[in-house]
C-alpha cells in the first residue's frame, strides 16, 4: 500500500515505521513540506532516546504561532520503551506528532528488544487514534521499483543489473536506492548501467558475502567459502560477535531457503508457483513462495547441487558450531570454530 499523505495529514499521531529506510524518509519530508508549507517556525524534533514522551505531546498541544499545524518529529522511537501515550487521543487539531522508528542495530537479544518496543509503539499509536504507515517492499515488485527509480534519475538499468543490484544489497530497496545514486555517478553521461558497473561500484551486503559463502560451500569450493568467511569476519578478534550478529543468523536462513527449494524441486513443481500441497509445509519466515524472483532463482539453483540429508547435516553442522561459541561444547578459537564449519559443510556437500 501506497503512504497516504492525506491520512497522515488528517492524524494527530503518525508512526512511520518499517525496515525501508528510503521509503520511511521520503514519506517524513513529504508530510514535514506539507505541514511546514507556510513556515518552519513551529516545527520541533526530539530524540526519543533523551527526551519523553510527556515533553513530545506538551510541545506538539502548543498553539501554532505562524502555521495551521504545530508538527513535532520524533527520531529513533525505538530509543524509548516508556509507552506513555496519556493524553494524547485528545491533542488539539492544530497538533502533529511524528514518531519515527528509525533502524537500530545490535545484537540478537537488543533486536528481540527493539522489536518489541515497535509492537508496543504500533499498538499505542493505534490505540490514541493515530495513523500508522509501515514500510516494506513486495519482493515481487522489488526490480521493477529498482528499474523505475534508475529511470527517475534519467537512466537505464537492464533487468540483471537491478537484480545483480537487488542481490548484493540483500533484497533491501532503501539500500539499492542509496547504492544507485552512486552508479548514476560513476556511469556519468552514459544513459544505462550494466551489470559489470554494479559489481564494480557497489558495496555488498553481509547477505551477499553469505550467499557467496554458502555457495561456495554447498558447491564444495573450500577456499572460496573461506575467503568469504574471512570477509564477513574482518578479523579474528571481531569473530564471535561477527559470528553472532551477522553469519549464523544469515546462513541459517539461506539454507532454510535452499531446503524449501531442494522439496520443490523433489515434487517436481514449478519454483514459481508451488502448489499448496508443498507450501503448507514451508515455514513462516523465510517463506520460499513469498520470496522475491531472483532469491527463488539463487536458492534452486543451488539446491540442484544437493540432497536434503545433505541440508540436514549442514543444519546440525550449524547448530554445533553455535553451541561452541556459546561454550555449550568443546572448542578453539571462534575463528578455529567458524572455519570448522564451513569446511564439515564442504566435506558434507562433497559426500555423494
Amino acid at each position: 500500500m501506497a503512504f497516504s499523505l492525506e491520512k497522515a495529514m488528517a492524524a494527530r499521531v503518525v508512526l512511520l515505521t518499517g525496515e525501508e529506510e528510503a521509503l520511511r524518509g521520503r514519506a517524513l519530508l513529504e508530510l514535514i513540506q506539507a505541514a511546514t508549507a507556510e513556515d518552519d517556525f513551529d516545527l520541533e524534533t526530539f530524540d526519543a532516546g533523551e527526551t519523553s514522551p510527556a515533553s513530545w505531546s506538551a510541545s506538539a498541544g502548543t498553539a501554532p504561532f505562524l502555521s495551521a499545524r504545530r508538527t513535532v518529529v520524533v527520531r529513533h522511537l525505538l530509543r524509548c520503551d516508556d509507552i506513555a501515550t496519556a493524553g494524547w487521543a485528545q491533542l488539539p487539531g492544530t497538533a502533529l506528532m511524528i514518531l519515527v522508528a528509525d533502524d537500530e542495530g545490535g545484537d540478537e537479544a537488543k533486536l528481540r528488544k527493539l522489536a518489541a518496543v515497535r509492537t508496543a509503539w504500533e499498538k499505542a499509536v493505534k490505540a490514541c487514534g493515530g495513523y500508522t504507515e509501515e514500510f516494506k517492499t513486495n519482493p515481487k515488485e522489488l526490480i521493477d521499483s529498482i528499474r523505475q527509480e534508475a529511470t527517475r534519475l534519467g537512466k537505464k538499468l537492464s533487468p540483471q543489473a537491478a537484480e545483480t543490484l537487488a542481490e548484493m544489497c540483500g533484497g533491501s530497496l532503501s539500500r539499492s536506492l542509496g547504492e544507485l545514486e552512486k552508479l548514476v555517478l560513476f556511469v556519468g553521461q552514459r544513459d544505462n548501467v550494466n551489470d559489470h558497473d554494479v559489481r564494480t561500484v557497489v558495496m555488498p551486503s553481509r547477505e551477499w558475502n553469505v550467499y557467496k559463502m554458502t555457495d561456495a560451500a554447498i558447491g564444495g569450493d573450500a577456499g572460496e567459502a573461506l575467503r568469504q568467511l574471512r570477509i564477513l569476519v574482518g578479523s579474528q578478534a571481531k569473530a564471535e560477535d561477527a559470528a553472532h550478529s551477522r553469519i549464523l543468523p544469515t546462513l541459517s536462513r539461506q539454507l532454510r531457503l535452499i531446503w524449501q527449494a531442494r522439496v520443490v524441486l523433489d515434487a517436481k513443481a514449478d519454483p514459481d508457483n508451488p502448489p499448496e500441497s508443498v507450501t503448507r509445509l514451508f515455514p513462516d519466515n523465510p517463506n520460499f513462495a513469498k520470496q522475491a524472483p531472483f532469491v527463488k532463482s539463487k536458492s534452486v539453483r543451488t539446491a540442484r547441487g544437493v540432497k536434503l540429508d545433505q541440508i540436514a547435516a549442514c543444519f546440525r553442522i550449524v547448530s554445533d558450531t553455535d553451541a561452541k561459541l556459546k561454550g555449550m561444547l568443546p572448542s578453539y578459537t571462534a575463528m578455529d570454530s567458524l572455519e570448522q564449519m564451513i569446511l564439515q559443510m564442504v566435506q558434507m556437500v562433497r559426500r555423494v
